[in-house]
């Protein structure tokens, strides 16, 4: 807080204000969780507690609480949400608000302390990341976003000794949501650390042979049940990604070949992405572009944006370069304007369309740029 005491009088007023700003946002933003988080895997994780293998029930019978607490994810969300089953339906809320208050504090401040931002530059991007719209949504729907970001990052800081071993294995956590995790997995295949793969791994390897033996499923059959869940049964798709728009123009009858195939062209575009950057060492840089992948390559929502935050925090520390300036406008543009623009344009298929083109054009150009600037994230 030194810049704060240093600063003029009239800058002190200005901070002053924009805190008061952001604090009345993100007091609206809990409020708005506690009377909503339907998306909170709240009877998945109940059924899963109780011996019932959640999967085979929801697929069965569609009994979905809320109608939208599908557990679409891989077996260790529902084993890590125990606490939340303890509780009924209004105290779970509660629960996980509190555990998104410290993801949406902690990742910001994280990624800014291990990144040498200063202290105004992380009080700027915390107030940005607060009052955005992805998350204010993941708050409202009661959504894991910021978790799966949270997860994602640490394998991406610098750390040592057994803190190093610590984080890879806490980073399979994100392998749980596979339309956003799926891109650390291939990340590390490419790069060929396949030590750092198999410990990413560990959690959902133990998880799926726990979920099997607790519900006494079948494990080759519980292994398959998220993804039948996922690309089967609910055939999960949007209008804002290379998958979704190959579902709807392309490859129209949900069959296992076009889903195959759909899948294959995803892995191939995100293979080609990630092998341009395996030799950086800028983790901050190549953080920015594997978050970017999923929101173009995979089904998501607009809580998903959430994964544009290594972007900002890039753009702001880089803000020289002129993909830098790009990117902070871009991302801006996502964290506050893109949910106004695309209800007023009403065109959903059209807006998307053209935003994913923008989306592929900038990495196209932000994975050359990295590759140019090769440096170690000091």
């Amino acid at each position: 807080m030194n810049f704060f005491f240093k600063t003029s009088r009239t800058n002190k007023i200005i901070f002053i204000f924009l805190t008061l700003v952001v604090v009345s946002f993100f007091i609206q933003t809990i409020s708005k969780g506690l009377s909503n988080s339907c998306d909170l895997m709240w009877q998945p994780s109940k059924l899963f507690w109780d011996g019932i293998n959640h999967y085979e029930y929801q697929m069965k019978t569609g009994d979905v609480f809320l109608g939208c607490q599908v557990g679409r994810y891989g077996h260790f969300l529902f084993i890590f949400l125990y606490p939340i089953t303890i509780f009924e339906w209004e105290q779970a809320k509660i629960i996980w608000i509190i555990f998104n208050i410290f993801f949406a504090f902690s990742i910001p401040i994280i990624l800014c302390r291990y990144n040498k931002l200063s202290a105004f530059s992380t009080f700027l991007i915390l107030g940005i990341f607060l009052t955005c719209h992805p998350t204010r949504m993941t708050f409202n729907l009661g959504q894991n976003s910021l978790m799966m970001l949270f997860f994602l990052m640490l394998p991406f800081l610098t750390v040592s000794g057994g803190y190093k071993y610590i984080n890879l294995i806490a980073a399979g956590i994100s392998y749980v949501k596979y339309s956003t995790g799926y891109v650390l997995f291939l990340n590390l295949l490419i790069e060929k650390k396949f030590k750092n793969l198999f410990l990413t791994s560990l959690l959902t390897i133990f998880s799926w042979l726990f979920y099997s033996y607790y519900t006494n499923s079948h494990f080759i059959s519980n292994f398959l049940d998220p993804l039948k869940m996922n690309f089967v049964e609910d055939n999960y798709v949007r209008t804002g990604d290379l998958y979704s728009i190959m579902n709807i123009y392309l490859f129209k009858e949900n069959s296992l070949t076009n889903k195959i195939l759909q899948l294959a062209l995803v892995l191939f575009g995100n293979i080609y992405f990630l092998y341009q950057i395996r030799n950086v060492k800028n983790k901050l840089a190549k953080l920015s572009a594997v978050c970017f992948l999923p929101l173009i390559f995979m089904p998501h929502s607009n809580y998903d944006y959430v994964l544009m935050l290594p972007l900002l925090i890039y753009a702001i520390k880089n803000y020289k370069f002129n993909i830098s300036k790009y990117g902070l406008y871009l991302t801006i543009y996502y964290f506050y304007f893109h949910r106004i623009i695309r209800h007023w344009i009403d065109n959903d298929m059209f807006y998307q369309s053209t935003m994913l083109l923008i989306f592929i054009i900038f990495l196209f150009f932000l994975v050359n740029h990295i590759k140019k600037n090769n440096l170690i994230t000091t």
